[in-house]
């Protein structure tokens, strides 16, 4: 319970961005076939396909509907006081059951081959919509409810109808053998989500008027960050749909090349969209900006924290830290406290963390720019580099932990950050051995290669869900504020070296191929620039 307790933000943020990406997709699933796979009259084969796959994503959608809501039960229980007639008596419990029981008669539905069973799945998915809505933000006003309801309505809508519809797109085409009947339904695809993405901006920018409230609620507060990496995400894939809008208006006289292009722009339009959910799910765990009026960041103190200064690359000495307290202790203050005011001392110690790690990831993206060229083949050998970085991140990231504090190493994972930190280490060293391995050619396999720009994806969305309890609470939005853009850094990076691998033209792969190195050596310069002081 303790461990429970102390990584419950943590845990509670990913059961909600898997739920709102299972949600996404289920909906998605349900949407592409009623409004493309069979008005197109798609085979029996693929059709069987689709509904197997939506099925099972509502299975998995109700089973970790479940999860969440247990989760929640044993911390209000545990911690507050509530009976447990209090808990299931409350409108979040009555609506995430309902998300449960819609989801599972979903799963049901799709087994069917009936029609009919089809159609009323409509009517499920319909309500699994209505619940998580049901849980969101827009529930919990007093003001403008009901706009609000609607407005996140329509942002649910149009992010299921085309992110979540997407991957179901690419199931079709990839069985599909007719390529009329293809591109029958790859237009219907592409006129729902132009509908799709209007009612996801249209709800967006509505529910943003009302929750931030101000330009100073958009850069000023946590909330206004992670809407702005909603934004740069969303322009993102909309560039890259752009490009996909026009391969579908060749479609019926496209070569094949084209077809696949417009595959592999998808797969990256996916995994971008996956990690807003996921920005989305960091949201809902934030108050919403127009209720924080105090503490506010101003643009002078952005200014002056973000002004370059020298990179510290000398610790401070470790008997001149803050002396870390018992475990126990230190649960108790992260649970029901602020957070712990660190001295002068334990902020220069985090700062020259992130400089040597901005200094390692600065090196590692310069030697890959310098490995596009062949007479820079030694460069080549850059991804040993981060093996140095999960290392130093092991040993040096937490002093009050083992090897250099007193707290020992399985204990030690009893604190959020300090669990977040080891996975992020072993993140990076399997990205590293697998890239190494691929840029010298001892692994050829295809897999192989996708194991980088995989790891590098995972690795900024699971960056997106990081804590920060430093007891203030400007200083938790200037953290932020330089970790958002390394989340976003490496997501561009990820899935621009996905599809260097992927693109079957020349030209588009090499300029992917630009892309990620530039974005590691973004990174760097970030993570030189931070501070805490």
């Amino acid at each position: 319970m303790i461990w429970l307790l102390k990584d419950f933000d943590l845990l509670s943020v990913l059961l909600r961005a898997i739920t709102l990406a299972l949600e996404a997709f289920t909906l998605g699933g349900v949407a592409f076939l009623l409004l493309a796979a069979v008005p197109a009259r798609i085979g029996d084969a693929s059709l069987a396909k689709l509904r197997s796959v939506t099925g099972w994503a509502a299975l998995a959608l109700g089973l970790t509907q479940i999860a969440s809501m247990a989760t929640s039960v044993a911390i209000l229980i545990g911690g507050s006081g509530f009976s447990l007639r209090d808990i299931v008596t409350a409108d979040f419990f009555f609506m995430g059951a309902l998300l449960a029981v819609s989801a599972f008669a979903l799963f049901l539905l799709m087994r069917s081959s009936s029609r009919a069973a089809l159609s009323v799945s409509l009517l499920f998915a319909f309500l699994v919509m209505i619940a998580s809505v049901g849980m969101s933000h827009a529930a919990a006003r007093m003001d403008h409810r009901l706009l609000l309801l609607t407005l996140t309505a329509l942002h649910h809508l149009g992010t299921a109808s085309w992110i979540g519809a997407m991957p179901f797109l690419l199931i079709a085409l990839r069985n599909e053998t007719d390529q009329a009947k293809g591109a029958n339904y790859t237009r219907r695809f592409s006129r729902m989500a132009i509908v799709s993405v209007s009612l996801l901006v249209l709800g967006g920018i509505g529910m943003a008027i009302f929750y931030v409230g101000s330009w100073q609620g958009v850069y000023g507060t946590t909330y206004g960050v992670m809407i702005l990496a909603k934004v740069y995400l969303l322009l993102v894939i909309l560039g890259m749909g752009a490009g996909n809008f026009f391969l579908v208006r060749q479609m019926g006289r496209a070569p094949v090349p084209l077809l696949v292009r417009l595959r592999r722009f998808s797969e990256a339009e996916i995994g971008l969209g996956f990690t807003a959910i996921l920005a989305a799910a960091s949201l809902t765990s934030q108050p919403p900006a127009v209720d924080l009026q105090q503490d506010r960041l101003t643009s002078h103190e952005i200014m002056q924290r973000m002004r370059w200064e020298q990179p510290r690359l000398e610790s401070p000495p470790l008997k001149a830290l803050v002396p870390p307290g018992s475990i126990q202790v230190a649960v108790q203050a992260a649970v029901f406290g602020a957070g712990s005011e660190n001295d002068a001392n334990d902020r220069a110690w985090s700062e020259y963390n992130h400089h040597w790690a901005g200094l390692i990831v600065l090196c590692a993206g310069l030697l890959a720019l310098l490995a596009r060229w062949r007479r820079f083949k030694w460069a080549q050998h850059w991804p040993l580099l981060f093996i140095g970085l999960a290392v130093f991140i092991v040993l040096r990231a937490d002093p009050e932990n083992w090897p250099l504090g007193p707290r020992s190493f399985w204990a030690s994972f009893s604190a959020p950050d300090v669990l977040q930190h080891r996975l992020y280490a072993l993140l990076i060293t399997g990205f590293a051995i697998f890239e190494w391995a691929v840029e010298t050619g001892r692994l050829t396999t295809r897999r192989a290669s996708y194991v980088f720009p995989l790891m590098c994806a995972a690795g900024a969305a699971l960056l997106l869900t990081h804590q920060h309890s430093l007891g203030n609470v400007k200083e938790e939005m200037l953290a932020e504020m330089s970790h958002t853009p390394i989340a976003l850094l490496g997501a561009t990076a990820g899935w621009s070296r996905w599809l260097e691998l992927r693109l079957p033209g020349k030209r588009d792969s090499k300029i992917a191929s630009y892309i990620w190195p530039v974005c590691l050596i973004l990174v760097g310069i970030v993570l030189l620039d931070y501070r805490e002081s």
